[in-house]
């Protein structure tokens, strides 16, 4: 940048007067002058580069202001039978929807499944978030019947080559029919069964019908195995997964969270899990003696099942 002319002016005029003076008064105001102008000139042309150190010194205080983009995981274990469990995932989900620092989500999931509402619960509530931002199901041991209900409302599944994942159904009890009882009366020929066998059974297929869809149209082309099949609700380990399209990949947890970076469109984040707490065992509903007898014994009785198949 230049002096302002008018600057100039002034000091040639003012030199001009000088002149006649006192050559040593003239050397010595000579040379302060110049010395000024020198400053005067540096100082407009240092302008430019102090604008640029000022805008790179305020980006970089202001980038640990700038809040991280977060990749959050959530857990969700276990049979899914404590209300109170189910309703802390419920609430993480919201939270995951609703924070705009929260860019993707990992859903870590080992269980079984549990009872169709609470399953239901979740299934839903994640298909809420998906809408917002990506969510990535990681599947550890297990996502079976429910568990897997929960991982089909992911964008992309990912499961280890062991995990055990599908069982695509429900089962419920038949209704004890109704006994005679001389000190109650009911005022419905089903108040105390609350419905027929024939019901019950009906109720069940259309439960059945409900899940096959859900993952019949979440899964869509990517899914390879027929409708008859899927309604068998066998249980497939993650490699028969991959090949029947009920998964979208092999890996594990780590392969999650960079599946979900990817589809957020994100590079430097954090990662963190949002707390939940513990479910009570299944084991233990309904059941204050059990509950009793493991506090004196440190043991548990465990149920043994054996399936036969029919020919």
């Amino acid at each position: 940048m230049v002096v302002p002319g008018y600057i100039d002016s002034l000091l040639n005029l003012f030199l001009c007067y000088i002149m006649w003076g006192n050559s040593y008064l003239y050397r010595i105001i000579l040379t302060r002058l110049e010395f000024t102008m020198r400053l005067l000139r540096r100082w407009f042309t240092s302008i430019p580069f102090f604008a640029v150190l000022g805008l790179a010194l305020g980006a970089v205080i202001a980038i640990p202001l700038i809040p991280q983009p977060k990749i959050v995981t959530i857990s969700i274990s276990d049979v899914l039978l404590d209300q109170t469990y189910v309703d802390d995932i419920l609430k993480a989900l919201t939270q995951a929807r609703e924070d705009n620092n929260i860019k993707a989500v990992v859903l870590e999931i080992d269980s079984p499944g549990g009872y169709v509402v609470t399953t239901e619960q979740i299934y839903l509530e994640v298909l809420r978030l998906r809408q917002k931002k990506p969510v990535v199901a990681s599947v550890k041991m297990m996502a079976a019947s429910g568990g897997y209900y929960i991982a089909v409302a992911a964008n992309y599944i990912y499961a280890q080559p062991t995990s055990e994942m599908g069982s695509v159904g429900a089962r419920s009890g038949l209704p004890e029919p109704e006994k005679l009882n001389e000190t109650s009366l009911t005022s419905g020929l089903f108040k105390a069964t609350g419905g027929s066998k024939r019901k019950a059974i009906a109720e069940l297929e259309m439960i059945r019908q409900e899940f096959v869809s859900a993952v019949m149209s979440q899964r869509g082309s990517r899914l390879k195995i027929p409708e008859e099949e899927l309604s068998q609700a066998k249980l497939y380990l993650g490699i028969e997964g991959l090949r029947y399209g009920l998964i979208d990949a092999i890996g594990t947890r780590t392969d999650a969270i960079k599946k979900a970076a990817e589809l957020a469109g994100i590079r430097n984040y954090g990662v963190s899990g949002l707390y939940i707490s513990q479910p009570i065992p299944f084991f233990l509903f309904g059941s204050a003696d059990w509950a009793k007898l493991k506090a004196q014994t440190g043991t548990m009785p465990v149920y043994y099942y054996l399936y036969i198949e029919s020919e």
